[in-house]
């Protein structure tokens, strides 16, 4: 795999900060400014590296995660996840677990005896109303050896598109009726009070709920709600957080601009294709096979009720550079990034998680497709160019990247300068991608080492989980700034890091797969 040289300004994840959260009036959260921490220019431990040249590289797939022991008991994996068994009389039986999302393909399961629509939407990670479509039901009754359909995802997919479709139908129906109404009559329509709207019980969750939703997650539904959505679409907004800003506003203005009138109905309610994603959230229980991607020793909780909250003292290099796998900190960094989600916002909504780093911890998480770190690297990565649908891309002002099949946006997502006052100009183009980069380093230029320090791979190196290769115009020689990931994806707006051009990692792992060898980038 090609390797290249880079001048190094760069940061390492360490998120332990722990603000205080209060909840909105306006049924929001926010950080208290009395108690925001503030936020150095450069990581803790790094500020003697970051002009030293680095060498990016690829790493062996064999060094990819801890290796872990996952207990005998887990004998069964359903949808990618190794599910606990429970012993009983002496006999092993799988435990139930509640799916993360829809089944893979379409299934159809038999009604048994004690069966109900919404145990079956529960046990197959949809919601009650996929399974009513899906199924041309006019009502809930089942009847014992009855065939139900579980949609899959692509089926759910169909769903949505056809939805928005129909609501735009509908839109534009209501359009042309207005336009043959006589002149009086819309006069005399528009002296009337506007009729009051009746908001219908919100769905809050997708899949049935271990414990009751904490307020601070019905605060924040509306938002995560649409975000979530967003995040689906491809407009991304960095990490969720239920909050709204400029980068949330950038995504919403892109998705609303190439998608029109698809997110809210004109009564201002979720659009049916927000409504059929079933919820804001859903629910997440960690797992043994988890732990591959966690350190051995991870950040404790913040401790403590109405006290300062303990803060781990930040690492220093020597410590950075001998780990032989930059793991996740904590199991709440580890589902924030499987849930594209803020840290502090995750431990916002899951008060009742008293040990995140023990499997069968269960978090409420944001209802996105997860970014699965263990197969985010599943070859091939980059797609094969079409010449009958071609694929270009453009980033708007180091803010966010825009990608186009043909005439049509698929992806919107948020970028940051790893490195002050780094852009291009007019036409890069995208090259090979770099997966599970490590970095190496001979130390300072002027008393160069014989042994190189060393950065191992993982998704808190400074560059994230991959690195593609850009080039200028039709050079074919790497630039050393690369498009990359991050390991500070909720702060990469604000602190230096190593590279050229990073995205969250779950955005670089889905621009990887859309981009193909050649793609041009225009900068706008």
């Amino acid at each position: 795999m090609m390797s290249h040289l880079l001048p190094l300004k760069f940061t390492r994840s360490f998120r332990v900060a722990a603000v205080l959260m209060c909840c909105l009036p306006c049924g929001v959260w926010a950080q208290t400014d009395a108690v925001k921490p503030t936020i150095p220019p450069i990581e803790a431990g790094l500020e003697q590296v970051v002009k030293w040249t680095w060498t990016v590289e690829a790493s062996d797939a064999s060094a990819w995660g801890f290796p872990v022991d996952v207990p005998a008991e887990v004998t069964e994996v359903r949808r990618g996840e190794p599910v606990p068994v429970q012993k009983k009389d002496g006999k092993a039986t799988p435990a139930k677990v509640v799916p993360t999302g829809p089944p893979a393909t379409m299934l159809e399961h038999v009604v048994a005896k004690g069966d109900s629509l919404t145990k079956i939407a529960h046990a197959n990670g949809v919601t009650i109303d996929q399974l009513r479509i899906f199924n041309e039901m006019k009502n809930d009754r089942i009847v014992i050896g009855q065939v139900v359909k579980v949609p899959g995802e692509s089926d759910i997919k169909v769903m949505v598109a056809a939805a928005a479709a129909a609501a735009e139908a509908e839109k534009a129906a209501a359009k042309e009726a207005a336009k043959d109404a006589p002149k009086e009559a819309a006069k005399a329509k528009a002296k009337k009070a506007a009729p009051v709207v009746r908001e219908e019980a919100p769905v809050l969750i997708a899949t049935k709920p271990h414990r009751a939703l904490p307020p601070a997650a019905w605060g924040a539904s509306s938002l995560v709600l649409i975000q979530a959505f967003l995040d689906r679409q491809g407009f991304t907004i960095g990490p969720i957080d239920g909050t709204a800003g400029p980068v949330y506003d950038a995504a919403y203005k892109a998705f609303e601009k190439a998608h029109p009138g698809e997110l809210h109905t004109p009564e201002g309610k979720p659009g049916a294709g927000m409504r059929a994603i079933g919820g804001p959230y859903v629910e997440y229980v960690l797992t043994a096979a988890d732990m591959r991607w966690i350190s051995p020793h991870p950040v404790a909780a913040p401790s403590g009720k109405g006290k300062a909250k303990a803060v781990e003292p930040p690492p220093t290099f020597e410590e950075l550079t001998h780990e032989t796998f930059m793991a996740y900190h904590s199991g709440w960094e580890f589902v924030a990034e499987r849930f594209h989600a803020a840290e502090s916002f995750l431990r916002h909504i899951n008060p009742g998680v008293k040990n995140p780093n023990v499997p069968g911890a269960v978090f409420l998480v944001p209802n996105v497709l997860p970014f699965e770190i263990e197969k985010a690297l599943e070859e091939p990565l980059q797609p094969a160019a079409d010449p009958a649908a071609p694929i270009t891309a453009s980033m708007l002002g180091v803010s966010r990247l825009i990608i186009r099949r043909g005439d049509a946006v698929i992806a919107s997502m948020p970028v940051s300068s790893a490195r002050p006052g780094l852009r291009g100009r007019k036409i890069w183009k995208v090259l090979e991608v770099i997966p599970r980069p490590k970095l190496s380093s001979t130390g300072d230029p002027a008393a160069p080492l014989s042994v190189p320090y060393r950065l191992a791979a993982g998704p808190n190196n400074p560059v994230g989980i991959a690195w593609l290769n850009l080039a200028k115009g039709s050079d074919p020689k790497p630039l050393p700034y690369g498009l990359h990931g991050t390991s500070i994806p909720g702060t990469m707006t604000k602190q230096e890091s190593i590279g050229g051009f990073r995205m969250a990692n779950w955005d670089i792992a889905r621009a990887v797969r859309l981009l193909p060898v050649g793609t041009e980038i225009k900068w706008e």
